[in-house]
């Protein structure tokens, strides 16, 4: 399903060619200049994998490689910070156009290495290679995401050091926060009401479907989903990285983790009786079982400290332009 290109260069053999001295390494501090300077003891592997049906398109725009993607300069920054970046790339081809994101993490100090462990820096599996793995899960499922394109890392010793993800941009998409705060209040009153019954019947289906598969999102927050213009049959899902299987022992708390992050700011936009109608959808009954209102119980604790902070966040997302 995937091509792999796999690299590996001796960190240090470049700088005694340059006629540097490499310097040892400190114990108990870490930094990129150092790790360079372990006289070619340091190995840095360099994994790419992309989709099928992207290679030539990649290799083309000198996007095939993780030293090629950082070195781009294509494309606005959307969001930067001191060891992240979101890039948008519009690839004009053969008379189309296509967008996509690239997601870049990457991680300069020993202690942003040491916080991700256990967290695929050293054990376990990268935050790029995890979403690139559930979007490929989610489609293959029959469920809304955005393409995943490629993901690549580069590893020195066994340590995580770069890493990127490219995924193809969702068409006219709208966040459901920016949906619910700027668009539902601007529809006359019939049309609100018939549209809130529309998205919470639709999204309760979406949700129930997803988690037939065992699959929990852990951040399935509103900014989290997309639709596709203002259309309500389509939900896409971004920023996947947390999600994972559920294990037998965690359904009830797998569920209500993702059904309480979506309740968190729902108290200032949906009625109790619409809430209710929507956790009924979900779960295919017409009234609350003894198992429902024990799972209920766990998403109102759960949901609880979070409402807040969310309502926060819905309330400085992006306005919707052209409202």
């Amino acid at each position: 399903m995937t091509g792999k290109d796999t690299r590996q260069v001796l960190v240090g053999e470049a700088e005694r060619q340059a006629g540097e001295t490499p310097t040892p390494l400190r114990f108990g501090w870490t930094n990129q200049g150092a790790l360079r300077k372990l006289n070619g003891k340091m190995v840095s592997h360099e994994k790419l994998t992309v989709a099928p049906g992207w290679q030539e398109l990649l290799r083309r725009r000198n996007l095939a490689s993780v030293e090629a993607v950082y070195q781009s300069r294509e494309g606005a920054v959307l969001k930067g910070g001191a060891a992240t970046e979101l890039r948008r790339l519009e690839l004009h081809e053969d008379n189309q156009t296509r967008v996509l994101y690239v997601k870049k993490y990457w991680y300069p100090t020993s202690r942003l290495r040491w916080s991700g462990f256990y967290r695929g820096t050293f054990f376990g599996t990268s935050k790029v290679r995890c979403e690139f793995d559930n979007l490929a899960r989610l489609r293959a499922w029959g469920l809304d995401a955005p393409a995943p394109v490629a993901c690549g890392e580069e590893r020195r010793g066994r340590w995580l050091w770069r890493s990127f993800l490219v995924s193809e941009e969702v068409p006219l998409s709208l966040s459901l926060d920016r949906f619910i705060r700027d668009v539902l209040p601007t529809m006359p009153a019939d049309d609100r009401r018939r549209q809130q019954a529309e998205l919470l019947q639709n999204l309760a289906d979406y949700t129930r479907r997803m988690h037939d598969h065992h699959f929990v999102h852990h951040d399935y927050f509103w900014r989290n989903i997309l639709l596709r213009g203002r259309s309500l049959s389509q939900f896409f899902l971004i920023d996947s990285h947390k999600g994972r299987c559920w294990h037998w022992w965690a359904e009830l708390s797998g569920r209500a983790k993702d059904l309480a992050t979506l309740d968190a700011p729902a108290p200032r936009f949906f009625r109790r009786t619409e809430r209710l109608r929507f956790f009924l959808r979900y779960r295919e009954h017409r009234r609350l079982t003894t198992s429902d209102k024990d799972l209920v119980r766990l998403i109102l604790r759960v949901a609880e400290p979070l409402r807040a902070s969310q309502f926060d966040r819905v309330c400085r997302a992006q306005p919707v332009s052209g409202r």
